[in-house]
């Protein structure tokens, strides 16, 4: 949440205001990114809606189309080329425009959209068979040249006039979607061509770099002259000023000023971080950007004037001016001094205390900083505090707000002093009440980027340590303050490949949603108990595998939670390693809790091998139709390849170092906590009844599910199947198996006899209730755990 500051460094000579021309810097514009971010999502979603939506995007082309049959085909033919003739006469004007300004980087950057955009569309349409590409290939090359049209657009039409540029715009976009009633390309398709033009557009001038529309040394003294101050000098601020470009200026009246002048490209940076803040954070707090430059000057001004007014050292607002580009800017008075930050070590008490004087003085007239760190603190000359940059500051915001103004200013000052100068002063000046109630705030995320660089993620439990000492208190539970995370992403990501795999699956399904109001909801309500069933097996499990007595309740929440995180890592890696968080958190020993996970994980093995011999012994006596259980020679040969594989990985020195070192040692932990646990009959019972009671409750709820749809599959074939497939989609990276599992237990299924549309209705609803149903009660006791404390 960085902002420059409002005049925080020491004045130096100021050059006088000559006008003369300055040579225009290139840089990566938050505009592109802005804009490349918005053709990504809305090229995703024209890409989706046709697997979505396949019914309704079928009926908007033959209405369409239908719309324009009277007309004949000449007259599409007409229209597309009045596209293609906007879009080469964009390419040209925006190409001629870089050579007589004389900016050849930049006209290679707009030469390589225009070729990127129409090569890459050619290439990748000749790759698919979608209902949105042109069948015709004279029709995808004069797509090609919209598409570098949309991207010539994208990248040259900021320095065009706006009526211009918005007249471009039409005589390209009109023409390219009305001719859709003609071409063998769909509507969603012509929307495609664009939208994709404008995403390479916008990529390619990101990492190549455009002109920037920073305000010039020109424009600033004609602004600050209109707003009644005249220039003798100025000069560029070399500071951290990511939301405005700063200036130091010597006034004709002799007087020295500090300038913050803000273009399109600050204030666009500004609008995409706040939005970053409230997709990441739960409270960001923060107010709508105001669409107009002048606006945003103009509030920060207010607040800084506000604060003025209370008593809070701040500089006084001189003026507000405009920029000819639709910029504005703001003049402070200067402030000869030192930032907090760089002052560092050297800072005196009395002068933290005045930082925090300051703090108490615009919360008590409820003015809220929210960018209150070290570098916003000048000390000037005199050693006296000022407070500057007011540019995310709020009037009448809540006291969560005043929490992360604190907690802001006291890391940041931990980063330049040491954590308990820091403390110290600061419970001084505000009281323990305050900071009780503060304290679970000092966190990474309340407080701005800058100040997490400073201190780094260790030094804010340290500082919580330092300050709950000094309170006397015992650490806090911490509020979550993120929204997105990586577990999030995680969570959504495996949501999205389970749509993208399972969307086939159930297309293929013919009369899938007729056959589901039909099932018998006894059966289904059975197969969601089974799913229920598992976790009771699971706790069970567990409970067996250590020596000590686990609660039961929590025991049977840990599962949950364990089911969830398994939902978003592969190789159920995530659900192992919460089991021995949880069991460390009830007092076992991390070898012992460690040992105790892999007890369980060999049981499960143990028993599914078990249960698998069994089943096919069974599964053999009875018949399995169209499938062939393998003969002793095959088997004989598959056991013979198993030893030779371990025998060639003993022959091989590292593979064999790689056993004696890792392998080994864990699986004689395993063994060793087995024989612990075999020494207790009721333990090796619960270890081994839990892994028996889940994979019996899982067959039998893939039987029932199998029944609720109208299949008829044998027993003793619904359990060789899921045995069978559980193993072979155990090596699918997915988690939870996703995607694998489903191909599996329906492949083998359809070859057993079972009509497809049952196979796959069937594995679904089982799918359904094991994987999908216990989503949300596992997040909700992941959460429970949590606020217990005991995971």
């Amino acid at each position: 949440a960085g902002r420059g500051s409002s005049g925080g460094v020491e004045v130096a000579r100021v050059r006088p205001f000559q006008a003369a021309a300055e040579a225009v810097p290139y840089r990566r514009s938050p505009v592109f990114l802005g804009r490349a971010l918005a053709f990504a999502g809305a090229l995703g979603a024209l890409l989706i809606a046709p697997h979505v939506l396949d019914r309704s995007v079928e009926g908007l082309v033959l209405d369409v189309r239908q719309a324009g049959s009277g007309l004949g085909r000449s007259t599409g033919t007409l229209i597309d080329s009045a596209a293609v003739v906007a879009a080469l006469v964009i390419i040209g004007v925006g190409l001629v425009q870089q050579v007589l300004w004389r900016r050849m980087r930049y006209l290679a950057v707009v030469s390589g959209a225009v070729l990127a955009a129409a090569g890459l569309y050619l290439v990748v349409t000749a790759r698919v068979d979608e209902v949105w590409v042109p069948t015709e290939l004279a029709e995808r090359r004069w797509m090609a040249v919209v598409a570098a049209g949309a991207a010539a657009m994208i990248t040259v039409s900021d320095w065009w006039p706006r009526a211009l540029a918005r007249a471009g715009a039409a005589a390209l976009v009109v023409p390219t979607l009305v001719a859709s009633m003609w071409a063998t390309g769909s509507l969603p398709g012509r929307l495609v061509v664009l939208t994709f033009g404008g995403l390479v557009g916008s990529i390619v001038a990101l990492v190549g770099g455009s002109p920037s529309s920073r305000p010039t040394t020109d424009q600033v003294v004609r602004g600050l002259e209109a707003a009644g101050l005249p220039v003798a000098g100025i000069e560029p601020l070399a500071v951290d000023a990511r939301g405005s470009v700063p200036w130091v200026v010597e006034l004709a009246t002799g007087r020295t000023v500090f300038v913050k002048a803000q273009s399109t490209e600050e204030h666009f940076a500004d609008r995409l971080f706040r939005l970053w803040r409230r997709v990441r954070l739960r409270s960001a707090g923060d107010r709508r950007v105001e669409r107009d430059r002048q606006r945003a000057v103009e509030h920060e001004a207010f607040v800084a004037s506000r604060a003025g007014a209370v008593g809070v050292p701040t500089p006084r607002v001189l003026a507000i001016g405009s920029l000819p580009d639709g910029g504005a800017l703001a003049a402070y008075e200067m402030v000869d001094g030192r930032s907090l930050d760089r002052l560092g070590a050297e800072v005196t008490e009395p002068q933290l205390r005045q930082a925090w004087s300051a703090l108490a003085t615009m919360h008590r007239q409820g003015i809220t900083h929210r960018d209150l760190r070290a570098a916003n603190l000048v000390v000037d000359r005199d050693g006296a505090v000022w407070v500057v940059d007011f540019a995310f500051a709020e009037v009448g915001a809540g006291e969560e707000a005043q929490h992360r103004d604190r907690a802001e200013l006291l890391a940041s000052t931990a980063a330049a002093i040491g954590p308990e100068r820091a403390v110290a002063v600061a419970v001084a000046s505000l009281g323990p009440g305050v900071w009780e109630e503060t304290l679970p705030y000092v966190q990474p995320l309340a407080v701005s980027s800058a100040t997490r660089s400073d201190l780094d993620r260790s030094g804010f439990a340290g500082l919580r340590t330092v300050l709950a000492q000094r309170l006397g208190i015992a650490q806090p539970t911490l509020p979550r303050l993120s929204r997105l995370d990586a577990r999030a992403v995680a969570t959504v990501l495996a949501l999205g490949v389970a749509v993208w795999v399972l969307l086939p699956q159930v297309a293929d399904a013919g009369d899938l949603w007729e056959m589901l109001p039909r099932a018998d909801r006894g059966l289904l309500a059975l197969t969601a108990l089974c799913s229920f069933v598992t976790y009771v097996g699971a706790g069970l499990s567990i409970r067996g595998a250590v020596a000590d007595d686990l609660p039961v309740v929590p025991t049977f929440l840990a599962q949950m939670a364990s089911s969830f995180v398994n939902r978003i890592t592969p190789a159920r890696v995530g659900g192992m390693a919460t089991n021995a968080r949880w069991l460390v958190k009830e007092g076992v020993d991390t070898p012992a809790a460690t040992a105790a996970v892999a007890v369980n994980a060999l049981s499960g093995g143990i028993t599914h091998a078990t249960l698998m011999l069994v089943t096919v012994v069974w599964a053999g006596r009875v018949g399995l139709g169209a499938i062939s259980l393998p003969s002793p020679a095959a088997l004989a040969r598959g056991g013979g390849l198993i030893l030779g594989c371990v025998a060639l990985t003993y022959a091989v020195p590292p593979l064999r170092q790689f056993l004696h070192r890792r392998v080994w040692p864990r699986a004689r932990q395993s063994l060793d906590a087995i024989a612990t646990v075999a020494r207790r009959p009721d333990r090796l019972l619960s270890l081994f009844g839990g892994s028996v009671l889940v994979t019996v409750a899982n067959i039998a709820g893939l039987a029932l599910a199998l029944s609720a749809v109208g299949a008829s599959v044998a027993l003793s074939s619904v359990a060789l199947v899921y045995l069978a497939g559980s193993v072979v989609a155990s090596a699918a990276p997915t988690p939870g198996g996703l995607g694998a599992t489903e191909a599996v237990l329906v492949a083998a299924l359809t070859t057993l006899g079972v009509a497809q549309q049952e196979a796959v209705a069937g594995v679904l609803v089982y799918r359904f209730a094991t994987f999908w149903l216990p989503i949300l009660p596992g997040w909700l006791s992941l959460q429970a755990l949590e606020r217990m404390d005991r995971i």
